[in-house]
C-alpha cells in the first residue's frame, strides 16, 4: 500500500468514505483512541488521520510523534483539543467540516428559547402532575405557575459568537419578529449589520439581551467565559442557551444564578461532562433543560455524505497532494505545499 490512513473514532457500523482513498492506493486502518498514549501507539506510521478534534486529546506529545503524517482531519466542526501550534511545527494540516449541521444546530438553539419563552416545559409538568388548567378565570394557575411571559417580538437576542451557526440563529431569530444583538471581536461590525443584527460589546449584550445564546469556539479566551462576574451582569430574569460547547459556562456558577432567581432559566444541548453523570447538579437546576448533544442531529445531518464522509475527501485531498478545502491552520499552507505539493 502507498498511504496508511488511521481512523482513530472506530465506528463499525458507520461509512467513513473509506472507497474515496482505494483509487489511492490507501490503506484505512480502523484503532479507536482515547488516550495519548493510544493515539501515539495507532498514528505513528500514518499518512493521515481521521479524529474527533473536540473529544481526543491531540496534544503536542502525540502529533511530535506522527512520522509522516500530512493531515488530521477532524470530524465536525469543532477542534478545541488538537494542537494547532504543534501540527503547524510538524508541517501538518488540520482540517474539519465547517459547514456542518449549520440548519441543525441553529434550529435547536431557537427551539430552546422558545421553550423557555413559552414555558413549555413547566406547563407540561404542572398539567400532568397537578391538572392545572390555564384557560381563564383560572387566574391563579397562570399567576402560580407560568408568570411571566413575555410577547417574543418584545424580546431581545443576544448572539455570542457570528459565525455560521450564530449567523443562521440570528437570522431566525429576526423571522420571529425578535432585536438581534451580537459580541463578536472577530467578525466586523459591517458582516453583523448586513444581516440586520447590531453589533455590541459583551457587557452591552450582557445587560440587554433577554435571551442569550452561546455560539462561540471554545478557546483559552472563551473557556468558562460565563462564569459568576459574567453571570451577574446578565439581565434579570433573561435565560442562557448553549449549543457550542459546554466549557464555555461555569456550572456551578449558573446553578447558583438559577438557584437565586438572578436569571430565569436555561437550555443546555451542551455540559462540561458529556455525557451528563446521573448525580450532576444540573439534573436538579430549576427551569433548565437539557438535550444531551442532540443539537447536530436530523436524518440529513447523519447521512454519510453530508458528515462522516467529509473528513475523508479531505484526506484524499491531502495524500493527492492538493491543499484540502477546510483548513483551520491556514497559515501552515506554504510550507505544507512545498513538502508535500503535487509535483505535476
Amino acid at each position: 500500500m502507498r498511504f496508511m490512513v488511521v481512523n482513530t473514532i472506530h465506528l463499525p457500523d458507520v461509512d467513513f468514505g473509506d472507497h474515496l482513498l482505494r483509487p489511492l492506493g490507501a490503506e484505512v486502518i480502523s484503532a479507536r483512541g482515547r488516550t495519548e498514549k493510544e493515539l501515539i501507539d495507532c498514528t505513528a506510521r500514518a499518512d493521515g488521520v481521521v479524529c474527533s478534534g473536540p473529544v481526543q486529546p491531540w496534544t503536542g506529545r502525540v502529533i511530535r510523534s506522527l512520522g509522516n503524517c500530512r493531515i488530521i482531519a477532524s470530524l465536525g466542526i469543532g477542534y478545541d483539543r488538537i494542537d494547532l501550534e504543534a501540527a503547524t511545527e510538524k508541517c501538518i494540516v488540520v482540517t474539519n467540516v465547517p459547514d456542518y449541521c449549520i440548519d441543525e444546530v441553529s434550529t435547536h438553539a431557537i427551539s430552546l428559547m422558545l421553550a423557555l419563552n413559552r414555558r413549555l416545559f413547566v406547563m407540561d409538568h404542572a398539567v400532568r402532575q397537578a391538572v392545572i388548567n390555564f384557560v381563564p378565570p383560572n387566574r391563579s394557575s397562570v399567576d402560580r405557575v407560568i408568570r411571566p411571559i413575555y410577547r417574543l417580538q418584545d424580546q431581545v437576542l443576544g448572539i455570542v459568537g457570528m459565525g455560521r451557526i450564530g449567523t443562521a440563529t440570528a437570522l431566525k431569530a429576526r423571522g420571529l419578529g425578535m432585536k438581534v444583538i451580537a459580541c463578536d471581536p472577530y467578525v466586523w461590525d459591517a458582516v453583523m449589520r448586513s444581516h440586520g443584527v447590531d453589533p455590541v460589546d459583551l457587557d452591552t449584550l450582557l445587560g440587554s439581551a433577554d435571551m442569550i445564546s452561546i455560539h462561540c469556539s471554545l478557546t483559552e479566551e472563551t473557556r468558562a467565559l460565563f462564569d459568576d462576574r459574567v453571570i451577574s451582569k446578565m439581565k434579570p430574569g433573561a435565560c442562557l442557551i448553549n449549543t457550542a460547547r459546554g466549557e464555555v459556562v461555569e456550572e456551578a456558577a449558573l446553578i447558583r444564578a438559577l438557584n437565586d432567581q438572578r436569571i430565569s432559566g436555561a437550555g443546555l444541548d451542551v455540559t462540561c461532562k458529556d455525557p451528563l453523570p446521573e448525580d450532576d447538579p444540573l439534573r436538579e437546576a430549576p427551569n433548565t433543560i437539557l438535550t444531551g448533544h442532540a443539537a447536530w442531529y436530523s436524518t440529513r445531518a447523519d447521512s454519510p455524505d453530508e458528515f462522516w464522509q467529509k473528513a475523508m475527501a479531505q484526506v484524499a485531498l491531502a495524500l493527492q497532494g492538493r491543499w484540502p478545502s477546510y483548513p483551520v491552520n491556514p497559515q501552515v499552507k506554504p510550507q505544507w505545499l512545498k513538502a508535500w505539493g503535487r509535483r505535476t
